[in-house]
């Protein structure tokens, strides 16, 4: 019999939902086996889910823990003097600046300031974060086929990624692939004080469905 009562989302609901996807998108981001694509398909899926759809995955599970999450990029000239100083609850989880050319910095962003960011020009067209997770989770089928950009831009997204690879990928592909390590570095302060909290989370354990 129908009823209006509604399901309770906890704080340790919300918390272990967001651990758990925070290691699925780590073991398939780091997937060597003959689905590449798969994973490639469901990193777009996961990183939409943690940061992009509504309010996102990590806002809810940051709401007890209040940590200033920060994606940091590296950029290339002279760091502003306005720069904002990297937190230390990213110390010992920095991408090392010896990896970039010379004249290259860090430079921590907010959560919107990265999805707004463009790491990929393509015709002289910009195509943010937030763009390309969709166009792999949407267009490309990581959640559903249903179209997200104008069809100009969507060809012109796969026209590069056919022509233009990077090790064994496309190009839009292997941005998929960075953004989900940037993703990763970004979210596992949260994910440790998970962890803390419920003394070392394993995967393993079953998430309780929210009680009426």
């Amino acid at each position: 019999m129908a009823h209006n009562e509604t399901s309770q989302v906890t704080e340790e609901y919300v918390e272990k939902l967001f651990a758990h996807v925070y290691v699925d998108l780590g073991q398939r981001t780091e997937a060597k086996d003959d689905f590449r694509l798969y994973h490639q398909l469901n990193m777009a899926r996961l990183v939409r889910q943690l940061l992009v759809d509504g309010t996102g995955l990590l806002n809810h599970a940051n709401q007890h823990h209040k940590l200033a999450i920060r994606f940091i990029l590296g950029e290339i000239g002279p760091a502003p003097s306005d720069l904002e100083p990297i937190s230390e609850i990213y110390a010992g989880n920095l991408p090392d600046i010896n990896n970039f050319p010379p004249g290259y910095y860090l430079h921590p962003y907010p959560i919107q300031g990265f999805l707004a960011y463009s790491p990929m020009i393509l015709a002289g067209k910009k195509f943010s974060v937030r763009q390309i997770v969709k166009y792999v989770a949407n267009d490309f089928g990581g959640v559903h086929l249903s179209p997200y950009l104008e069809p100009e831009d969507k060809q012109l997204l796969a026209r590069f990624n056919a022509s233009l690879s990077v090790g064994n990928d496309g190009v839009v592909l292997n941005r998929i692939d960075q953004i989900s390590r940037i993703t990763l570095r970004a979210l596992a302060p949260l994910f440790k004080a998970i962890q803390d909290k419920y003394d070392a989370l394993d995967r393993k354990e079953l998430l309780t469905f929210p009680s009426k």
